[in-house]
């Protein structure tokens, strides 16, 4: 197998969206995908071999400094340093517990995780580039996209908003396919997506308001938006639609894809079957406004 960008960057997204519980799991998902994936890549080699110099960081000899750390001057040094000290967080199995604490000294690990990914995981971003662009293997990036009759619905936790658009799709003769309702199969969560995802031939994402941000706006669960990007990465951004609840608000990196609001008097369902049949996947519209 060939290294593939966009899995990768599933991979580094769910860092991002981690928490106590499943730190450690995501990151050593993505450093066990590069061990397996990566092959001759003199970048990727540096990265490992420039581990050595951070075994003792943030210590001086054997006295530990935690509360006077501070990030290297230089850019390339500080990407090696959060190449390092992700790669320790898979190893350790801890949930970052040791580091992020030490670092950070919040009350909550979760509080401890967040500041972590603020001050490192951009830097972890510049350096997963680093290894794409060096990799003499990567996956055509022209692969042909999936042109399946059946519609993926990604969904937060408003398990009725997703009855409904089942419900629809089902009255409508669509085939659904809902990730969480399908066979884990001991796939982790990215492969089973991936997997799971090749029959379908369009998108809908359901954006409920799930999330409370720090300034008390409601959002949609982090794992929609992220799902959502794959979607366009996929089968492009004319085969994905977004329905909203509650005037939640849209990121402005989503800007470029269509989106019908969630209504009572259901005008947004039939807006949604024909853009559904406009793609060539069979509705049965008649049969669903019969069920209105």
């Amino acid at each position: 197998m060939a290294l593939n960008p966009i899995k990768l960057k599933l991979l580094y997204q769910k860092i991002n969206d981690s928490d106590s519980k499943s730190f450690s799991s995501v990151c050593s998902q993505l450093f066990n995908y590069l061990d397996q994936e990566v092959k001759d890549n003199p970048v990727y080699e540096n990265y490992e071999k420039d581990r050595e110099k951070w075994k003792n960081w943030p210590s001086e000899g054997e006295q530990q400094y935690y509360y006077t750390w501070e990030l290297p001057k230089h850019l390339e040094e500080v990407k090696s340093l959060s190449y390092d000290v992700y790669k320790s967080i898979a190893e350790q199995n801890d949930n970052g517990d040791g580091i992020s604490s030490a670092l950070f000294m919040e009350k909550s690990y979760n509080d401890n995780i967040y500041r972590f990914n603020r001050t490192f995981l951009d830097y972890l971003g510049e350096v997963l580039n680093d290894i794409i662009n060096a990799n003499p293997e990567i996956e055509e990036k022209s692969t042909p996209k999936s042109m399946g009759n059946q519609v993926f619905i990604i969904h937060g936790h408003d398990n009725d908003f997703k009855r409904e658009v089942q419900l629809l799709l089902q009255n409508a003769g669509v085939n659904n396919i809902v990730l969480h309702e399908q066979p884990d199969k001991g796939r982790t969560i990215i492969d089973k997506l991936v997997q799971e995802t090749e029959i379908a031939g369009y998108a809908i994402a359901l954006l409920s308001p799930d999330d409370i941000t720090g300034s008390g706006d409601k959002r949609a669960r982090q794992n929609v938006i992220l799902e959502i990007g794959y979607f366009m990465g996929k089968l492009g951004k004319e085969r994905i639609r977004m329905v909203t609840k509650d005037n939640i608000e849209i990121p402005s990196d989503l800007s470029g894809i269509l989106y019908e609001k969630h209504d009572e008097n259901g005008a947004w369902k039939i807006k949604l079957l024909k853009e559904i049949q406009a793609v060539g996947i069979y509705v049965d519209l008649g049969n669903a406004i019969s069920k209105f």
